[in-house]
């Protein structure tokens, strides 16, 4: 403490103590007892005893307190306010550690909104600290969303008169929960606000660090909140010698996040509002515009006290102009044409220049060209044309670009299917959407579709067969309207069952053009396709390229699948261009750097985290970042990441022709900074969902702000300060799955229906290596003495193979007796108990050397201290991505190749240690005599000559491609383990033999083309 003269009529009083040791109470009776003593030597007077009582008064009373069943009461009353906890909620967009140091922003309510505020609260019943902090709250709220409302308030925890003449730090932290609406009242608030507050400070005694420690925080960094509120209505009437003192907060610490102080002086001043906040979080800027915006809320209150708080205005009409209008000037005249005219107008401007590539085979653009006209005829012929809908269902070939080019051709939707989906997935597919005609190949066919009548199967030698179809030099283009549609792509479904979202040629065509006018492809460029054709994205891929001279690479779904094949492939063809998701990228990344230099990276289907884009910014080109629903046509927004957006990657801004908006649930636009719904309008907002017209009148609503539509996303975001925007989650239970859409009901209900499960619950988690996973909850449905009994998790993996996707299938299973509810009685998913990611059948340890290796890479991959040799690779949380980055390692250890689907055919250690030691000899006599296996093109496989052996053969492999893989097929009977078991049993006719030749050569290569 210090008293400075200034001059004659200006003194200051300084004083200042480190918060550890006191607390704003402690240093108020300081204060007064340093006036008192100040006036008492100045009128002469007695000082007097100090009236303080000593620390261990108050040590002895925290001792006390601790042992008494006040204690306990107060513990329970705060675990059980606090069970469920939800996210802390935070108004900051930066992602940085939180540093020392102060920034303020300071604002000052008038004396006649201050005394306004006081009559408010005395018709409420409240005290003004009561209003100002329902005020407070419904800021946050407004800010955030977040209807499960908890931030901090500090307290003197003083409980007794005797504590109250302690000069010392006691103060606590409180924390207020409150149930937020949007049409709640600042009348009903402040009424939920005077019982919270009420019960808080009959409890306010046990310990915030105590609190933080019981709900297992303490030791992780973690808050129970990070913003707080406090309403210092503290005595600071000092006199020296008569003199009033004017008091000022100069700093009341460091502040973790944010915190509003609000200061009652009982002055002609009105009350005093400081934004304290974390520097390292909030800029000035940021802190500024909360100020004016907080003030901004107090005075909408004042005008118009029965307001839903869902409908006070925040915005001025520069920031409202801002957000409708100036973020969204996009509009751009559309060229009245379509993708496949495109295609024909380069088509016939570079006819020689190579438009695909696929495996070994290329196509001109002249070839492709003709290709799709020629199967566009026949088409035709089966009577398809604009307004029809055929499915299309091929193999990661030239097949697939041609039977989409055809089908557009005609003026046609195509509705892609996955043909490695399961059967019953794709019937409901078939069922739902109805297409007229399925373009398949027997392979395919023969597995998806049964006996169905209305397919065309097609293989390569038919299209490059003239005896087959007839050229013609005839280009077939339909007349095709902007509104017709051009593809069905079916996603995920709450119901259980995938709905169809249905694009206009419009919204294809100014994707495409908007793409092109970012991305700047040039003829030399080679865009890697590796994407299933079954996932929207693909389109930028196949189609792009073909409207500016460039190359499609397709990979083969083995290919795509594998990062060290696919790394290999993008390397020998000079990719320049690539898209993948974020979870592709990692995969690529961890092992195959090197391969990747000279690839302009595209990422985008689900939120890149920061490492991933630092990681990725390495390879020497900026990151082009990308966001968009199926619903509005496969990329809405855009952004070129660099510098320090990198720490925190945005969406970027609306590409051409599309109009975004954040806003409230009132359908109004938040400000900057807070966080709403986003919505989407423009050329590319779908028609709708196919046969859906309730659903799509549910997500496709009116614009407010101007003409068309908007889709309703779903999705969370905010605008940076810079028309920036950036995306924060869901406000509903979709997960995104290495790119792919997925409604945690349409997996619920498919869980449901399996044998001995009554209730399903799906989530997402992170694993011990942070990677988001699916994780089921499950209740049995079977009971044994009453209690529910374990499922077999193997047998329902198995019979949701049959029903879904692989990427819909959960990692791991959790039985559960009961679902844990929040304060309203809602599930609450927040507290399902966190999946262990480790096996729990009886651990059995490794028995060989490889078994050990096995162990010590499966451990190494998952982050678990042990792995036994009968745990299951997916009930550790493996997947297809997690499959690959093994592999990739098993090759590198044990220097040999090795199929991808070992994995998934062998998925225990003592199952796939068997097989790989099987496999290490190869038998020089076996059917299928592998001669270079280590490529990355489907395999080339010569039957043998009249001796039974293809030994002849190896001979070929220093004339082909390193990039070739070839395989002998040999006579069976001629390994001598056969001749013992098969004796009598070789086959009796050529058919026979070609039979079996067929089933080795697919257990190599599942699916064709092959070639011979």
């Amino acid at each position: 403490c210090a008293l400075f003269k200034i001059n004659d009529a200006c003194f200051l009083w300084y004083q200042r103590s480190h918060h550890v040791v006191l607390d704003g109470f402690g240093a108020g009776i300081i204060s007064r007892r340093c006036a008192d003593i100040y006036n008492a030597l100045l009128e002469g007077r007695d000082i007097g005893p100090s009236p303080f009582l000593p620390l261990r008064d108050q040590l002895q009373q925290e001792a006390n307190y601790r042992q008494s069943s006040r204690y306990e009461r107060d513990r329970s009353y705060w675990l059980g306010q606090l069970q469920s906890l939800p996210d802390p909620v935070s108004l900051t967009r930066h992602n940085a550690i939180r540093a020392g140091g102060l920034r303020r922003s300071t604002a000052r309510l008038s004396q006649d909104s201050s005394r306004t505020l006081r009559q408010f609260g005395k018709g409420a019943g409240a005290s003004l600290p009561q209003v100002l902090i329902g005020l407070f709250a419904a800021y946050i709220y407004r800010m955030t969303g977040a209807d499960d409302l908890v931030f901090g308030m500090p307290v003197t925890a003083r409980a007794n008169r005797d504590m109250r003449s302690i000069p010392s730090m006691m103060a606590n932290a409180v924390s207020i929960r409150l149930a937020m609406q949007p049409d709640l009242n600042l009348t009903s608030l402040i009424a939920q606000v005077s019982k919270v507050v009420r019960q808080s400070l009959r409890h306010q005694q046990f310990r915030y660090e105590d609190l933080r420690r019981e709900l297992g925080l303490l030791g992780q960094g973690q808050q129970i909140s990070w913003v707080g509120v406090n309403i210092e209505p503290f005595d600071y009437d000092l006199k020296f010698g008569g003199h009033q003192c004017l008091a000022q907060n100069v700093c009341n610490g460091t502040v973790e996040d944010l915190t509003v102080f609000i200061y009652d002086r009982g002055d002609d001043e009105g009350l005093r509002i400081d934004l304290d906040a974390n520097p390292a979080l909030y800029t000035q800027f940021d802190l500024d515009v909360h100020r004016d915006r907080f003030v901004r809320l107090i005075n909408a209150v004042l005008a118009e006290p029965n307001s839903a708080i869902g409908e006070l205005n925040l915005l001025s009409q520069t920031e409202k102009h801002q957000l409708l209008d100036e973020w969204n000037r996009t509009d751009q005249a559309l060229p009245n044409t379509n993708f496949p005219a495109l295609f024909d107008a380069q088509a016939n401007k570079t006819p020689t220049a190579i438009a695909l590539r696929s495996g070994d085979t290329s196509i001109n653009y002249r070839s492709l060209q003709r290709s799709a006209n020629e199967l566009a005829q026949r088409l035709i012929a089966n009577s398809i044309g604009v307004g029809s809908l055929v499915a299309i269902a091929l193999p990661r070939n030239e097949l697939m670009p041609i039977a989409l080019l055809a089908i557009m051709k005609t003026g046609a939707a195509y509705l892609p299917l996955d043909p490695t989906a399961p059967a019953e997935r794709v019937d409901m597919i078939l069922e739902e959407g109805k297409p007229a005609l399925i373009i398949s190949s027997t392979e395919i066919s023969t597995k998806l579709f049964g006996n169905t009548s209305a397919i065309l199967n097609l293989d390569t030698a038919e299209l490059n067969s003239s005896d087959s179809i007839s050229v013609s030099q005839v280009n077939i283009n339909a007349t095709i309207d902007g509104d017709a549609s051009a593809y069905v792509i079916y996603t995920s479904g709450s119901t259980g069952r995938p709905k169809g979202v249905e694009i206009s040629h419009t919204g294809l065509l100014n994707f495409l053009l908007a793409m092109q006018d970012e991305l700047q492809i040039q003829p030399s460029d080679k865009l890697l396709a590796l994407t299933t054709v079954a996932f929207d994205i693909a389109a930028l891929e196949l189609y792009l390229p073909l409207i500016v001279g460039a190359q499609v690479v397709i990979a083969s779904r083995e290919i795509a699948k594998d990062p060290s094949t696919l790394a290999q492939l993008i390397s020998t063809q000079d990719i320049s261009v690539m898209q993948a998701t974020p979870s592709h990228w990692q995969a690529l990344l961890t092992d195959h750097a090197e391969h990747l230099h000279n690839v302009r990276p595209l990422v985008g289907g689900e939120a890149l985290p920061a490492q991933l884009a630092h990681k990725m910014r390495k390879l020497g080109h900026p990151i082009i970042n990308l966001y968009g629903p199926t619903e509005t046509t496969i990329w809405s927004t855009i952004m070129r990441l660099d510098g320090d957006d990198l720490d925190s990657p945005p969406i970027g801004r609306p590409i051409k022709n599309t109009k975004v908006y954040v806003l409230d649930q009132a359908m109004q636009p938040v400000p900057l900074a807070a966080i709403g719904e986003l919505y989407i309008g423009g050329a590319g907002v779908a028609k709708g969902y196919l046969h859906r017209p309730e659903l799509t009148a549910e997500r496709f609503i009116p614009n407010p702000f101007g003409s068309g539509r908007l889709y309703k996303t779903g999705d969370l975001a905010r605008w940076r300060s810079d028309g920036v925007l950036e995306y924060l989650g869901r406000n509903d239970f979709q997960i995104k799955i290495r790119g792919f859409r997925i409604e945690a009901e349409d997996v619920e209900a498919n869980i449901q229906h399996c044998d001995g499960v009554s209730q399903a619950v799906v989530t997402l988690r992170e694993d011990p290596r942070g990677e988001k996973k699916l994780a089921a909850y499950l209740i049995p449905s079977i009971l044994e003495n009453g209690k529910p009994v374990e499922l077999d998790t193997a047998a329902l993996r198995k019979r949701l193979e049959q029903t879904l996707p692989d990427y819909m299938i959960p990692s791991v299973f959790i039985c559960v007796d009961v679902f844990p509810t929040n304060v309203n009685g809602k599930l609450d998913r927040n507290a399902l108990p966190a999946p262990s990611w480790q096996y729990t059948h009886d651990y059995v340890a490794p028995r060989t050397a490889l078994e050990a290796t096995l162990a010590s890479l499966w451990c190494e991959v998952f982050e678990l201290d042990r792995v036994g040799i009968h745990d299951s690779f997916f009930d550790l949380g493996g997947d297809s991505l997690t499959a690959a980055r093994m592999v990739s390692r098993l090759r590198e250890l044990m220097k040999r190749d090795i199929p991808l689907a070992a994995i998934f055919e062998a998925n225990t250690i003592a199952e796939l240690s068997e097989q790989l030691e099987h496999q290490q000899s190869v038998d020089p006599l076996g059917m299928m005599l592998p001669l270079k296996s280590t490529g990355t093109t489907a395999p080339l496989f010569c039957i043998h000559p009249v001796v039974g052996l293809s030994w002849a053969y190896s001979g070929l492999t220093r004339y082909i491609s390193t990039e070739q893989n070839l395989y002998g097929v040999q006579a069976r009977g001629l390994a001598t383990e056969y001749q013992h078991s098969h004796a009598g049993n070789l086959p009796q006719s050529i058919g026979e033999m070609a039979s079996e030749y067929i089933d080795h050569i697919r257990r190599v290569q599942p699916a064709g083309p092959y070639k011979l």
